[in-house]
């Protein structure tokens, strides 16, 4: 039955048993089923929830095993133990990423195995809870057409990044999408039915999986984005004066709000930049402001490289390398709030000014802030996750 053994790959996936062909497997599963996407989402947003600090883990684990087996349950009694996966993320293991979405692979940013103990009785125990979890969601899910008009309704899922900390996500159609601190992206049940639709908030680095007969489009702030099979860069964070979209590869056509009867198609190496507010002030008369609904400004140029090893800039934070050039230290305070998960503020307005050119890799905050000082002429203090800039 294919429930059964989407369960047993789950289980052995959380456990940090599954090798690759098994994690393949679950993968290709999840695509022909996606009924079975929302109770696989809910076990495993279940077994990232931070493990309690008051207690031996493995402890309280044994003593549920055995008020299992008081009840009829035995797992201690397997031998053997399956081979391990290793791991190759792109970036650090950070517990403080929770993987909410059923396509986030084990090598990916931000996974964190459970402590190893005894395998065979861990996978066991997590079959049983994925068993119980599936037997619940068959007597409550939508049955038939006699369901209301809401339960027919998509449930959407989300997956989201906090800051300082990035993540890799598989969707449905096998589309992949990194997401950058700070960010969050949503799409409905009925993805890649008649559309691949997903709203993002924050910056993603999407390779989409091509599919002429299910066009890839993305909502963001003030733009939507439609593909068919193509890699590129989209940063829309709310907090950004403007919304930014950078092409790897392929061809997108981009649409902005309140420009509708223009479409802006990019090339490899071109970059689309539109103001955030959708509204324009344009002086009256009387020589005073007014909003206006006018057309947004945008801008269509070229994404840009480090000259000392090519590096592009737009998309340099999938390799997690934190690069800037000719930025002002305001939009670069902005990321590195994201980056490293503090606030950042400035005493005075023209230190907010100063444009900063260069890269941080392994940095810590107080390193990067160190470097910065060499080229800019400026102080800070750290308070805990607080940082003021002053001279």
């Amino acid at each position: 039955m294919t429930e059964d053994r989407l369960w047993e790959l789950l289980s052995k996936k959380l456990a940090g048993e599954a090798t690759r062909p098994e994690l393949d497997e679950l993968q290709q599963l999840l695509r022909t089923s996606p009924d079975l996407h929302y109770p696989f989402q809910t076990l495993t947003d279940l077994w990232f929830q931070p493990a309690p600090q008051t207690e031996d883990v493995e402890a309280a684990f044994d003593r549920h095993l055995e008020r299992m087996a008081s009840q009829g349950g035995d797992f201690g009694n397997e031998s053997g133990a399956a081979e391990s996966n290793p791991s190759a993320g792109s970036f650090p293991a950070n517990a403080g990423v929770l993987p909410a979405d059923p396509g986030i692979l084990p090598d990916d940013p931000g996974f964190a195995a459970p402590s190893p103990g005894p395998r065979r009785r861990r996978i066991a125990a997590l079959a049983f809870i994925a068993a119980s979890l599936l037997a619940t969601w068959w007597f409550i899910r939508p049955s038939g057409p006699e369901q209301p008009a809401v339960a027919q309704q998509a449930v959407q899922s989300e997956v989201s990044t906090r800051n300082g900390s990035r993540s890799k996500v598989l969707l449905p159609d096998g589309s992949q999408v990194w997401l950058n601190s700070g960010s969050k992206i949503t799409y409905g049940k009925d993805f890649n039915t008649a559309l691949r639709e997903v709203h993002l908030t924050g910056e993603a680095f999407f390779d989409v999986v091509k599919d002429t007969a299910h066009p890839f489009i993305i909502h963001a702030r003030n733009i939507d984005i439609r593909v068919v099979g193509t890699a590129f860069n989209v940063r829309s964070y709310p907090e950004d004066k403007t919304v930014e979209t950078s092409l790897i590869r392929g061809i997108i056509e981009v649409n902005v709000h309140n420009r509708p009867k223009e479409k802006f198609i990019l090339k490899p190496s071109e970059k689309l930049v539109v103001a955030a507010d959708d509204s324009l002030r344009k002086p009256t008369r009387q020589g005073q402001p007014k909003m206006t609904d006018a057309e947004p400004k945008l801008v269509i140029g070229n994404i840009h490289y480090q000259p000392a090893d090519s590096l592009v800039v737009e998309t340099s934070w999938v390799e997690n390398k934190l690069s800037f050039m000719d930025e002002s230290f305001r939009d670069l305070a902005n990321r590195m709030e994201r980056w490293y998960g503090v606030k950042i503020s400035f005493e005075t307005p023209r230190l907010e000014r100063i444009r900063l050119t260069g890269t941080f890799e392994h940095e810590t905050l107080l390193q990067a802030l160190r470097a910065l000082t060499i080229t800019a002429n400026f102080n800070y203090r750290i308070n805990q996750d607080e940082v003021v800039i002053y001279r």
